[in-house]
């Protein structure tokens, strides 16, 4: 990837037509918490267990989807409680036996985190083939609940252009039990494509509340003040196009707690 300040989503959660998880998730903390809302917004097992729970996503029949990013948000409470290797797969039929191994986290506890708060893993990969059967496998070495908020994969959106350095960084002072003030990026493009543009207000502006993005760096991180991933939501955008065919982007993403 030549471009450094990339955008991801819960995509292939998003577009899939069904969504399962083979071991009954908490009533409180439930399955779905994985793909959207705050980080706050935790999912636990009913019931601790060892071995293998596994995620199964299915595309609707004809659409396929790509993988070159990988997200967990509070990846630190997998680490905690006994998960060892988290395994990403992808299939043209729905089966786990025969599918392609796109991404193995092997001893995931020693995994170096990032974020602000030093909890989230990222990885940007190789990007897969694209797959309708997709599915998301935890090994637990003991008993384990597989706690964590978020886990996102598909493809990172790619403005092909990065921003202006440095951004406007600001830190907002959050209430209540939330004492570390939160990260807000702006950021701007001078000279993005139209249809780039376009693309990202279609994408995450128009749907800023109810879909949470991540901006993640892939070299670069300074422009994150070293974090890498920030988990957030597009809450500000502007496009005026400088000529018929690019446009002078300023967006403004706001971490989420």
């Amino acid at each position: 990837m030549a471009t450094n300040l990339l955008i991801g989503y819960a995509e292939i959660a998003s577009l899939a037509e069904s969504s399962s998880i083979n071991n009954a998730s908490s009533a409180s903390y439930p399955y779905a918490n994985l793909f959207g809302g705050n980080k706050t917004d935790l999912h636990y097992l009913e019931t601790a267990t060892s071995g293998d729970t596994r995620i199964s996503l299915a595309l609707p029949s004809g659409t396929t989807k790509s993988c070159d990013f990988i997200y967990i948000g509070r990846a630190n409470l997998l680490q905690q409680a006994s998960v060892d290797t988290i395994t990403v797969k992808a299939n043209s039929v729905d089966d786990y036996g025969t599918a392609t191994t796109i991404h193995t986290i092997s001893s995931f506890g020693s995994e170096t985190l990032y974020g602000p708060n030093d909890d989230d893993y990222i990885a940007h990969i190789t990007p897969s083939s694209p797959f309708r059967y997709w599915f998301i496998n935890y090994n637990a070495t003991s008993a384990s609940k597989i706690p964590h908020a978020k886990f996102f994969l598909g493809s990172s959106f790619d403005p092909g252009l990065d921003p202006n350095a440095p951004a406007t960084i600001t830190r907002i002072k959050q209430g209540g039990a939330q004492r570390r003030p939160t990260y807000s990026f702006e950021f701007t493009w001078n000279g993005l494509s139209y249809a780039k543009a376009v693309q990202m207000y279609l994408k995450f502006y128009r749907a800023r509340r109810y879909t949470p993005v991540i901006i993640s760096t892939n070299s670069w991180h300074d422009i994150l003040m070293g974090n890498r991933v920030v988990y957030c939501r597009l809450t500000d955008m502007s496009m005026p196009p400088r000529v018929t065919d690019y446009c002078d982007v300023t967006a403004t993403f706001e971490e989420m707690p």
